[in-house]
């Protein structure tokens, strides 16, 4: 779920990777143990400024090169038991299996890699989480949350909380792992 995917051919282990702009997720490399090659800087942010200046497509704004950030990645070995993971990827876009429990880990790590907390005037802050590519199973993924006694809506893209709702997921998902404590009120 979030930011990661799995990758490698058809007639080899694949190997799972997840990218971002945080840095601090080394600790996840950390929990993999051996597994993990280690964090790296995928792309620095000068890099990625310089190809949305030379690209001629229209959804890069360029205006200013601030914008952008380095780019982190986590590649773990090729292991036999990542074949399990192929199976959200059939169609080639990743979905979430039907049989998914969510957990409070799964739940949190969505959220640090999906998730933001939507902090609007005069309101307490609500979690939100993007779920694009569920954006056509909305009653699957309310399940995935009721079933742990949480009730978000879902709208379009995303998964809403209320504030009481939100105060609810963080407490059942935990403290944040590091470098994600801004995603926590």
């Amino acid at each position: 779920m979030g930011d990661g995917d799995v990758h490698g051919r058809s007639d080899r282990n694949p190997h799972f990777r997840v990218r971002m702009t945080n840095r601090e997720f080394r600790y996840l490399g950390d929990c993999l143990g051996v597994l993990s090659t280690g964090v790296f800087l995928d792309r620095t942010a000068e890099y990625q400024y310089e190809q949305a200046k030379n690209s001629s497509h229209d959804k890069f704004d360029v205006a200013n090169s601030e914008e952008y950030n380095d780019f982190y990645g986590l590649r773990t070995r090729s292991h036999p038991q990542i074949h399990d993971l192929k199976r959200w990827y059939g169609t080639g876009e990743k979905r979430f299996p039907s049989d998914l429990t969510l957990t409070p880990t799964i739940a949190k790590m969505w959220y640090v890699c999906d998730g933001w907390l939507a902090e609007e005037k005069n309101h307490r802050p609500r979690a939100m989480i993007k779920a694009t590519n569920e954006a056509d199973r909305p009653r699957y993924l309310k399940r995935l949350f009721t079933k742990q006694g949480l009730d978000p809506h879902f709208t379009r893209t995303e998964l809403q909380f209320t504030t009481d709702e939100t105060k609810r997921f963080l407490e059942w998902v935990g403290s944040p792992p590091p470098g994600f404590a801004y995603k926590w009120p």
